[in-house]
């Protein structure tokens, strides 16, 4: 019989001291720890080890904080109650800055660095526009405000509040992974497209130059403006 593998082994210890709502995650993440040290055993690993591990995480998880601190906590138990050493105080990397994993998700997913740019823009001016409340503490009402804010006081073009719109889901679906759901805003006005209308002379100078004028394409032409076709396509 083949003895029991480390990971189980980490599980049925965590269980057996009563903490059962961590013992997944803490394996889930030794395990990731060990997968990512080449299938090293952790028993031949140091702090080093771990802190280049951690920095790793707290650079690719979706949600950093949370993250960490899971990694931390299993990696801790897997040292001091499992292989019995004391590695010290595990290291507690800085997640990168909001703004920063906005860029690095965009760039996983092969977006251009003109659009990563203009989102990266507008999730900054959301936060300012909420003095610099963390967006995770926000949601639908204060992303409503602000594109609300863009079409009225902004006084911005559709399709720019479109850009704001867009970088603000992305932001939360993408990066935070929170649903926002339906939300409120004032949507910014399509300007009005004005055919260009020749004048009457425009016309006239326009159907002299139909075969001088004169012939069947000519006759054919002054029709369709005296019935009023041309006008209609904007030429009268």
């Amino acid at each position: 019989m083949n003895p029991p593998k480390l990971l189980d082994l980490l599980e049925e210890r965590a269980r057996a001291q009563g903490q059962s709502a961590s013992a997944a995650m803490w394996v889930s993440w030794c395990r990731g720890y060990i997968l990512f040290h080449g299938k090293r055993h952790p028993q031949e690993m140091e702090l080093a080890e771990v802190g280049r591990y951690l920095e790793h995480v707290a650079a690719t998880a979706r949600d950093p904080l949370p993250a960490l601190e899971m990694a931390r906590s299993g990696l801790s138990f897997l040292y001091r109650e499992l292989l019995h050493r004391d590695l010290g105080e595990m290291p507690t990397p800085s997640p990168p800055r909001l703004l920063d994993q906005v860029r690095q998700v965009m760039r996983v997913r092969h977006y251009a660095r003109r659009t990563e740019e203009c989102y990266v823009q507008w999730v900054r001016r959301y936060i300012l526009f909420h003095e610099k409340r963390h967006p995770r503490d926000m949601g639908a009402a204060e992303a409503g405000q602000f594109l609300t804010h863009l079409a009225v006081h902004g006084q911005v073009s559709a399709s720019t509040q479109n850009q704001a719109l867009n970088a603000i889901v992305f932001l939360y679906g993408q990066v935070l992974g929170i649903d926002l759901g339906r939300f409120e805003a004032q949507r910014a006005r399509r300007p009005k497209r004005l055919p260009v209308v020749l004048s009457p002379e425009e016309v006239q100078r326009v159907l002299a130059r139909i075969e001088g004028g004169e012939g069947l394409f000519s006759l054919m032409a002054r029709l369709l403006y005296g019935c009023g076709s041309l006008k209609r396509a904007g030429c009268g």
